[in-house]
């Protein structure tokens, strides 16, 4: 028997999304229809094929369908979003799960960022961003992102497109920043934080990104 075999509906409702990974695979597509690719992006450390097992339990449950190589939730997948935003809350709000070392994954938060970016805050002109997290060894370090009014990218590369902006800064600071837990100006503060490049660049920064999306629906 795979299930807990009780007829509480808690445990009913874990035998279908409390297997480990599900709930986050069910936050990736809270924002829309995503491909594999995107999930994997979103979630770095989930094994292709444990998050090939997962998609087949969730579309068997009903609570996801596939269109055009796109993951999305259905009508009963997305009533989980109060869940997923209540875990989200005691999450922020409980000592227990508070942010360690282990948590800080650089490949999560970008991806995070590129997702989050209000592009009508932006300059007309495309705007190269390049991060630089010090404490993270080379694979994990540095990152690019390209900003425009009509689409963002993350590149893990180089494209040999100029640079505007310059962050460098260890992992922590930035992430409690995305989650609302430092202000833009305590993030400028940091010993450990360098922002340089075109000055009116760097005062309009802060308000091309829309951080952390349960932080500020918590906020509200």
């Amino acid at each position: 028997m795979n299930g807990y075999g009780q007829f509480c509906a808690v445990a009913r409702a874990l035998d279908i999304v409390g297997e480990r990974w599900t709930l986050l695979i069910v936050r990736e597509m809270l924002s829309g229809p995503v491909t594999f690719g995107d999930i994997r992006r979103g979630i770095p450390r989930i094994p292709p094929a444990t998050l090939t097992t997962r998609l087949r339990s969730l579309r068997a449950a009903d609570l996801v369908r596939v269109a055009d190589r796109r993951y999305q939730l259905t009508a009963s997948g997305l009533t989980l979003a109060p869940v997923v935003r209540e875990l989200a809350r005691w999450g922020m709000t409980t000592e227990s799960a508070a942010l360690s070392e282990d948590d800080l994954d650089t490949a999560a938060l970008t991806w995070d960022m590129q997702r989050r970016v209000d592009l009508d805050a932006l300059p007309e002109n495309t705007v190269v961003l390049a991060l630089e997290f010090t404490d993270r060894p080379e694979r994990d370090r540095y990152f690019w992102l390209h900003l425009s009014r009509t689409n963002v990218i993350l590149c893990r590369q180089d494209t040999g497109a100029p640079v505007d902006l310059w962050l460098t800064a260890p992992t922590a600071e930035v992430t409690q920043w995305w989650l609302g837990e430092l202000t833009w100006s305590q993030l400028q503060r940091h010993p450990g934080v360098t922002i340089h490049g075109n000055r009116g660049l760097q005062r309009q920064m802060q308000n091309w990104f829309l951080r952390y999306a349960f932080a500020r629906q918590l906020r509200r």
